[in-house]
């Protein structure tokens, strides 16, 4: 899908929710998630291309196949972070939206770990040498 169309999309379900939220403020809700849901979906459908041409680069740079693990993994809980918190922040609950990027930023941490172990190990490698 273009952006011209996912923008199209955006700007016809938020003048939709504009027109519903006084009356019907749930369906309003139900209305910009579904569309968040419909133009991440298509995101994630182009994302193959891009896997597999930063798997092309790691793999010509020499760079270990669980690194671009780490790299997918971190993308996937942004996005999924930022849909959660936009839905949120939407729906009027700042706190929660708040306490979600906070779990998101701490499982991208987590997920980081094995590769923050590795620098820390070559770094005194390098030290002891």
């Amino acid at each position: 899908m273009s952006i011209v169309a996912l923008g199209a999309l955006a700007v016809a379900s938020v003048t939709a929710m504009l027109f519903l939220r006084p009356r019907n403020a749930e369906i309003a809700l139900l209305l910009g998630m579904a569309a968040s849901a419909v133009i991440l979906t298509a995101l994630l459908g182009s994302a193959g291309a891009v896997t597999e041409q930063v798997q092309r680069f790691m793999t010509a740079a020499g760079v270990e196949k669980r690194y671009l693990l780490i790299l997918l993994k971190s993308v996937g809980i942004c996005l999924v972070t930022e849909f959660a918190v936009n839905t949120c922040k939407d729906a009027g609950s700042a706190a929660l939206a708040g306490n979600v990027s906070l779990a998101g930023k701490l499982m991208a941490t987590v997920t980081a770990l094995p590769l923050y172990t590795d620098i820390m190990n070559t770094v005194l490698g390098l030290m002891k040498n």
